[in-house]
């Protein structure tokens, strides 16, 4: 049994064994995850405490309810509202005509040659006889009947009021507006009146429109002050006067009722509401008369929910929540599974998505609280949504950095099914929520520099832009204040979303032992400590390190694969020649004897082999990411040090030499990008052996070493394809080209 068999069935049975370890960071999540989950509650009744006693318990609101007023409070406000509804006043336009056409009609009558005929006509019309002396002086003076007219149609144009209203200047109290007096007066308590003309309002005071009395006292003053008349004269115009002198505004005392009660309905019996998790009041607390108003209305909502089966449904809803949230963290748990099997043999990236998961749900669980205080903020702003000031995309962007694409769309769509979940199936929220985290996964997947950050917030403040806008025209309560007062809500979801991020990724690097691309550009500075060293003490180790990182560069961006991590990981996957660089060759003269011809095959076996291990141990004291650490270890798999070996083999005429002692200790490499390291080691160091640029024996050499690692089992476990391996091929070679031409050149120029 070969090495790589070996291995293959040590990491199956690793996958095995690490069964119990996924179950158990699965169970931790789904139960960390209903914690955090904000279920709807139904409490038990309780007693109403009196105003002024103390509260025995604090009692926090477990769901919004609206604050109603107290019922005396209630009808005592609808009494005020009555009470402030002015009396109601008809102007009858035919009563007025009327009054005008009997005036006109007494006209005609002063041409009758018959004094009795007259007087009778004027009886018919008036309603009323008039007395013999005045007949005489109308008969005499006609005109007078034509002056009496323009004064009538003045007054009635004004207005004459049907009855009498005493307005009283201190009202009592417990007054209600209008009420009428032993004399059929109507008293009233304030100083204006509704008029109602011509189908117009106007409000006008009560002393402005006279009786029928105070008119005709102010017609005969007018008629005084514009003509001298002489005693008979006045008497006739004061009978005639009385005679036609007819109200035209009347009181309309149901309207007025009308609106009294239309005042005291417009009332409205809810004060204001109290949202989720709002202290009602607190223990060993004086109860006012706002606690118990609110403490009334926490009673009455509950008797309201127990009534109409709303228990039951709260139930039913958050058996729903769960399963729904179970199944969708399930789903994570299989695509990992089948796609992401690596990661099954990492328990603390496994741990890393699970406490991205719970940093999302805990972010939603205090945005909860804090869209609480926004409201009660901004409670008057129209059409408000505060829920979209929770930053949903933190754990988008994490597993975006920290692992793919695919991982962030899938911790989206997790992040979306709970908070629409927690906000009571908010649809247009978790379609908002999951493409939000899908452009801020597509945005950062790649991010290398701090700065990059801040690109990400334009296009994730976009799709909240274009989503709330469009969720406001269907639901029918688009507005301009309303628009913008979310926009920036957004805005600073975004922002803090961003920020939140980029602090955690620290925090995720160190507690979790993982790269993101931002460390990695880092480690790509060849000033680091280690690089540093390298460069000196083994300078043509460093040269190929440099080869190398270009080589898989170029052959992981043909794939799709890391190129930055497979870069900067080449520059330290041979950091453990460092202490022994002299036994390797790259590090020695042309004219340099070689240290391993004193020395045993086996030894000079152990001493190359070593130096993977050396490099381990050298990465974690210098402190590299595991990462770094993983591709030293695979990149040289489990093949052997097949020069030694050989030698050995001459060496041994008995053939006894065991090929286990001159193999490397692994383990195979488990990525694509471990992969491809390894590959472009080996071309690298192969290449340098010919003595040509010929692109086809170039190629011939490529595909021979890509061979014999695949026959070898080595690139079992990297999940690479023929395809892969096909476009490896293919990255490999503009690069080894540049190399021999550039050795050529340099050659040709020495000769």
């Amino acid at each position: 049994m070969n090495a790589a068999t070996k291995w293959r069935r040590h990491a199956q049975s690793a996958v095995s064994a690490a069964v119990p370890a996924q179950l158990l960071i699965l169970a931790a999540t789904a139960a960390f995850l209903l914690l955090l989950f904000p279920f709807p509650s139904i409490t038990p009744l309780f007693d109403l405490p009196r105003e002024g006693e103390i509260a025995s318990e604090t009692i926090i609101a477990p769901f919004t309810f609206d604050v109603e007023k107290l019922p005396q409070k209630l009808d005592e406000e609808r009494k005020a509202a009555a009470s402030k509804v002015l009396l109601v006043l008809d102007f009858n336009q035919d009563a007025a005509k009327l009054a005008r056409r009997k005036l006109i009609d007494a006209r005609t009558a002063v041409t009758s040659p018959s004094e009795k005929a007259a007087k009778s006509s004027y009886a018919a019309q008036s309603g009323k006889e008039l007395s013999e002396s005045a007949l005489r002086t109308i008969k005499k003076y006609p005109v007078l009947i034509d002056e009496a007219l323009v004064v009538i149609s003045q007054a009635l144009e004004k207005g004459i009021l049907a009855g009498r209203i005493n307005v009283e200047q201190n009202p009592s109290s417990s007054s209600q507006g209008a009420s009428a007096g032993n004399d059929g007066a109507i008293s009233y308590e304030k100083e204006f009146v509704t008029l109602r003309k011509n189908s117009y309002e106007s409000t006008i005071r009560a002393t402005d429109i006279p009786t029928k009395d105070r008119a005709v006292e102010w017609m005969v003053n007018r008629l005084k002050s514009a003509s001298h008349y002489d005693g008979a004269e006045l008497s006739a115009l004061y009978e005639l006067l009385g005679a036609y002198t007819q109200p035209d505004v009347f009181i309309n005392e149901p309207e007025t009722a009308v609106r009294k009660e239309q005042a005291a309905q417009d009332v409205l019996p809810i004060k204001g509401k109290v949202l989720q998790e709002t202290e009602l009041v607190r223990k060993h607390q004086v109860v006012t008369a706002d606690v118990v108003e609110k403490l009334y209305s926490y009673r009455k909502a509950q008797e309201q929910i127990y009534a109409s089966g709303e228990r039951m449904r709260t139930r039913q809803h958050n058996i729903g929540a769960l399963l729904l949230i179970v199944l969708s963290l399930l789903f994570i748990a299989f695509y990992i599974r089948s796609f992401h099997k690596p990661l099954l043999l990492d328990n603390k990236k496994l741990m890393a998505i699970a406490c991205i998961l719970l940093v999302q749900a805990g972010i939603i669980r205090l945005g909860l609280l804090i869209d609480t205080k926004v409201v009660e903020t901004l409670s008057g702003a129209a059409s408000l949504a505060p829920e979209y000031i929770i930053p949903t995309s933190v754990g988008a962007i994490l597993a975006a950095i920290f692992f793919d694409l695919r991982v962030s769309f899938s911790v989206s769509m997790f992040t979306s099914i709970f908070i629409s979940m927690a906000l009571g199936s908010n649809y247009p929220l978790l379609l908002t929520t999951a493409l939000s985290g899908f452009i801020a996964g597509y945005v950062t997947k790649n991010i290398r520099y701090r700065f990059d950050f801040v690109k990400a917030v334009p296009p994730m403040f976009a799709i909240y832009a274009f989503m709330i806008l469009i969720i406001d025209l269907i639901n029918c309560r688009f507005s301009l204040a309303g628009l913008l007062q979310n926009w920036g809500i957004a805005a600073v979801n975004c922002s803090a979303a961003v920020f939140i991020a980029m602090v955690l990724t620290m925090a995720f690097e160190y507690l979790f032992d993982i790269a993101s691309n931002m460390t990695l550009i880092e480690l790509a500075d060849m000033n680091h400590p280690i690089l540093k060293r390298l460069s000196i003490e083994a300078v043509g180790t460093y040269n190929h390190s440099v080869l190398v990182g270009n080589l898989a560069e170029s052959a992981a961006e043909r794939i799709g694969g890391n190129s930055l991590f497979v870069r900067v990981a080449s520059y330290y996957h041979d950091i453990g020649k460092i202490e022994k660089a002299g036994y390797f060759i790259e590090n020695m003269t042309a004219h340099e004897k070689s240290k391993h011809t004193k020395l045993s095959p086996n030894l000079s076996a152990l001493i190359i082999s070593a130096h993977v291990k050396e490099g381990a141990e050298l990465a974690r004291r210098y402190k590299l990411p595991r990462v770094i650490r993983d591709a030293i270890m695979q990149h040289h798999g489990t093949s052997t040090v097949s020069y030694f070996y050989e030698k050995a083999r001459e060496q041994d005429p008995h053939n006894l030499v065991q090929e286990e002692q001159f193999r490397y200790t692994g383990p195979l490499p488990q990525t694509r990008e471990n992969a491809i390291i390894m590959l472009a080691d080996a071309v690298e160091a192969a290449s340098r052996s010919l003595a040509t640029s010929s692109p086809k024996l170039l190629r011939d050499l490529v595909k021979k070493i890509i061979r014999d690692k695949f026959s070898s089992a080595q690139l079992d476990q990297s999940n690479l394809t023929l395809r892969d391996l096909d476009e490896i091929v293919e990255g490999f070679m503009p690069i080894l080209q540049g190399i021999f031409h550039t050795r050529d050149t340099i050659t040709k120029e020495r000769r």
